[in-house]
Protein backbone atom coordinates (compact mmCIF):
# COMPACT_ATOMS: atom_id res chain seq x y z
CA UNK A 1 0.00 0.00 0.00
CA UNK A 2 2.70 2.48 1.04
CA UNK A 3 4.83 1.62 -1.99
CA UNK A 4 1.91 2.29 -4.30
CA UNK A 5 1.22 5.64 -2.61
CA UNK A 6 4.87 6.65 -2.88
CA UNK A 7 5.08 5.61 -6.51
CA UNK A 8 1.94 7.59 -7.27
CA UNK A 9 3.31 10.66 -5.44
CA UNK A 10 6.58 10.45 -7.38
CA UNK A 11 4.60 11.16 -10.57
CA UNK A 12 3.60 14.64 -9.39
CA UNK A 13 5.13 17.86 -10.76
CA UNK A 14 6.41 18.88 -7.33
CA UNK A 15 8.64 21.68 -8.63
CA UNK A 16 5.77 23.14 -10.66
CA UNK A 17 3.47 22.99 -7.63
CA UNK A 18 6.07 24.73 -5.44
CA UNK A 19 6.83 27.42 -8.02
CA UNK A 20 3.12 28.18 -8.48
CA UNK A 21 2.70 28.46 -4.69
CA UNK A 22 5.69 30.60 -3.73
CA UNK A 23 4.03 33.93 -4.57
CA UNK A 24 0.75 32.90 -2.90
CA UNK A 25 1.55 30.23 -0.29
CA UNK A 26 -2.13 29.71 0.58
CA UNK A 27 -2.50 28.11 -2.89
CA UNK A 28 -0.29 25.16 -1.93
CA UNK A 29 -3.03 23.00 -0.34
CA UNK A 30 -5.40 23.67 -3.27
CA UNK A 31 -2.75 22.81 -5.87
CA UNK A 32 -1.79 19.64 -4.01
CA UNK A 33 -5.38 18.45 -3.65
CA UNK A 34 -6.00 19.23 -7.34
CA UNK A 35 -2.98 17.00 -8.09
CA UNK A 36 -4.33 14.11 -6.02
CA UNK A 37 -2.26 14.79 -2.90
CA UNK A 38 -4.75 14.84 -0.02
CA UNK A 39 -4.26 15.25 3.72
CA UNK A 40 -5.62 11.71 4.16
CA UNK A 41 -3.06 10.19 1.78
CA UNK A 42 -0.21 12.07 3.41
CA UNK A 43 -1.38 11.14 6.91
CA UNK A 44 -1.22 7.46 5.91
CA UNK A 45 2.47 7.88 5.07
CA UNK A 46 3.50 9.86 8.17
CA UNK A 47 5.44 8.01 10.84
CA UNK A 48 7.08 8.92 14.13
CA UNK A 49 10.80 8.72 14.70
CA UNK A 50 11.99 5.73 16.70
CA UNK A 51 14.82 7.85 18.16
CA UNK A 52 13.89 9.84 21.25
CA UNK A 53 16.27 12.71 20.43
CA UNK A 54 14.60 13.35 17.06
CA UNK A 55 11.54 15.63 17.36
CA UNK A 56 9.89 14.19 14.26
CA UNK A 57 10.01 11.28 11.87
CA UNK A 58 11.28 12.25 8.40
CA UNK A 59 9.81 10.62 5.34
CA UNK A 60 11.22 11.78 2.01
CA UNK A 61 8.36 11.50 -0.47
CA UNK A 62 10.31 12.78 -3.45
CA UNK A 63 13.81 14.10 -4.04
CA UNK A 64 15.72 15.34 -7.06
CA UNK A 65 18.49 17.94 -7.30
CA UNK A 66 15.79 20.57 -7.97
CA UNK A 67 13.34 19.75 -5.15
CA UNK A 68 12.89 17.81 -1.92
CA UNK A 69 9.48 16.88 -0.52
CA UNK A 70 9.55 15.72 3.10
CA UNK A 71 6.73 14.63 5.39
CA UNK A 72 7.27 15.10 9.14
CA UNK A 73 5.29 13.48 11.95
CA UNK A 74 6.03 15.36 15.15
CA UNK A 75 6.17 13.98 18.67
CA UNK A 76 3.98 15.62 21.31
CA UNK A 77 5.16 19.19 21.97
CA UNK A 78 8.62 18.51 20.54
CA UNK A 79 10.71 21.21 18.89
CA UNK A 80 13.20 21.29 16.06
CA UNK A 81 16.60 22.72 16.89
CA UNK A 82 17.21 26.19 15.47
CA UNK A 83 18.30 25.63 11.85
CA UNK A 84 18.47 27.10 8.39
CA UNK A 85 17.78 25.34 5.09
CA UNK A 86 21.17 25.60 3.42
CA UNK A 87 20.63 27.11 -0.03
CA UNK A 88 16.94 26.20 -0.24
CA UNK A 89 13.69 28.08 -0.08
CA UNK A 90 10.25 26.60 0.13
CA UNK A 91 6.98 26.12 1.93
CA UNK A 92 5.71 24.18 4.95
CA UNK A 93 2.07 23.04 5.01
CA UNK A 94 0.89 22.28 8.55
CA UNK A 95 -1.40 19.33 7.78
CA UNK A 96 -2.41 18.20 11.25
CA UNK A 97 -2.18 20.16 14.47
CA UNK A 98 -1.29 23.75 15.28
CA UNK A 99 2.34 24.91 15.30
CA UNK A 100 4.58 27.72 16.54
CA UNK A 101 7.56 29.01 14.60
CA UNK A 102 10.34 31.01 16.25
CA UNK A 103 12.84 33.00 14.19
CA UNK A 104 16.43 33.60 15.34
CA UNK A 105 19.45 35.72 14.50
CA UNK A 106 23.02 34.56 15.06
CA UNK A 107 25.50 37.35 15.70
CA UNK A 108 28.75 37.68 17.64
CA UNK A 109 28.59 34.15 19.01
CA UNK A 110 25.01 34.48 20.24
CA UNK A 111 21.77 33.01 18.97
CA UNK A 112 18.88 35.30 19.86
CA UNK A 113 15.15 34.95 19.29
CA UNK A 114 13.73 37.58 16.94
CA UNK A 115 10.22 38.69 17.86
CA UNK A 116 7.49 36.56 19.33
CA UNK A 117 6.72 33.06 18.05
CA UNK A 118 4.44 32.98 15.00
CA UNK A 119 1.35 30.79 15.38
CA UNK A 120 0.15 28.59 12.51
CA UNK A 121 -3.22 26.87 12.70
CA UNK A 122 -3.80 23.47 11.13
CA UNK A 123 -3.96 23.97 7.36
CA UNK A 124 -1.78 27.10 7.29
CA UNK A 125 1.32 27.43 5.09
CA UNK A 126 4.65 29.00 6.13
CA UNK A 127 7.31 30.39 3.80
CA UNK A 128 10.95 29.34 4.19
CA UNK A 129 13.86 31.44 2.91
CA UNK A 130 17.44 30.19 2.75
CA UNK A 131 18.92 32.85 5.03
CA UNK A 132 16.38 32.37 7.81
CA UNK A 133 17.16 30.59 11.08
CA UNK A 134 14.04 29.17 12.70
CA UNK A 135 12.54 26.41 14.78
CA UNK A 136 9.08 24.85 14.55
CA UNK A 137 7.17 23.03 17.25
CA UNK A 138 3.68 21.56 17.37
CA UNK A 139 1.29 22.71 20.09
CA UNK A 140 0.45 19.01 20.63
CA UNK A 141 1.28 16.40 18.02
CA UNK A 142 1.46 17.34 14.38
CA UNK A 143 2.15 16.47 10.76
CA UNK A 144 3.74 18.86 8.27
CA UNK A 145 4.69 18.69 4.59
CA UNK A 146 7.90 20.48 3.53
CA UNK A 147 8.78 21.41 -0.05
CA UNK A 148 12.29 22.81 -0.62
CA UNK A 149 14.04 23.94 -3.78
CA UNK A 150 16.76 23.07 -4.47
CA UNK A 151 16.94 19.89 -2.36
CA UNK A 152 18.39 20.61 1.09
CA UNK A 153 22.19 20.86 1.12
CA UNK A 154 24.54 22.05 3.86
CA UNK A 155 21.81 22.75 6.40
CA UNK A 156 23.11 24.28 9.60
CA UNK A 157 21.78 23.35 13.05
CA UNK A 158 22.55 25.52 16.09
CA UNK A 159 23.52 23.31 19.05
CA UNK A 160 22.48 25.34 22.09
CA UNK A 161 23.93 22.93 24.68
CA UNK A 162 27.45 22.86 23.20
CA UNK A 163 27.38 26.37 21.71
CA UNK A 164 28.25 25.12 18.23
CA UNK A 165 26.91 25.56 14.73
CA UNK A 166 26.78 22.22 12.93
CA UNK A 167 26.64 21.70 9.19
CA UNK A 168 24.78 18.42 8.87
CA UNK A 169 24.50 15.74 6.19
CA UNK A 170 21.64 16.11 3.72
CA UNK A 171 19.77 13.16 5.24
CA UNK A 172 19.76 14.70 8.74
CA UNK A 173 16.72 16.50 10.09
CA UNK A 174 16.55 19.72 12.11
CA UNK A 175 18.09 18.37 15.30
CA UNK A 176 21.53 17.85 16.80
CA UNK A 177 22.53 14.45 15.41
CA UNK A 178 23.70 11.76 17.80
CA UNK A 179 25.73 10.05 15.06
CA UNK A 180 28.98 11.91 14.35
CA UNK A 181 28.98 10.83 10.69
CA UNK A 182 25.95 13.11 10.15
CA UNK A 183 28.02 16.15 11.19
CA UNK A 184 30.03 17.57 8.29
CA UNK A 185 31.44 20.59 10.12
CA UNK A 186 31.46 22.06 13.65
CA UNK A 187 32.06 25.71 14.45
CA UNK A 188 32.36 26.73 18.11
CA UNK A 189 30.68 29.98 19.09
CA UNK A 190 33.06 32.64 20.32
Amino acid sequence: MEEMLLQDLSQRDWLGILNQSLLTPALLPVLLVNNGVSVERLTQLARMSLNLYEPYGRHILYKSPEIEVMLAKWSYRSAASPHNHGYSRGLIWFLKGDFNEQHFQFSKGQLNAVGAPVYFAEGDVATVVSSDIHSCSPVGEGISLHLYSPAIQEMKVWDLANKETLTVADECGAWVPQKSDLIIKRVKWE
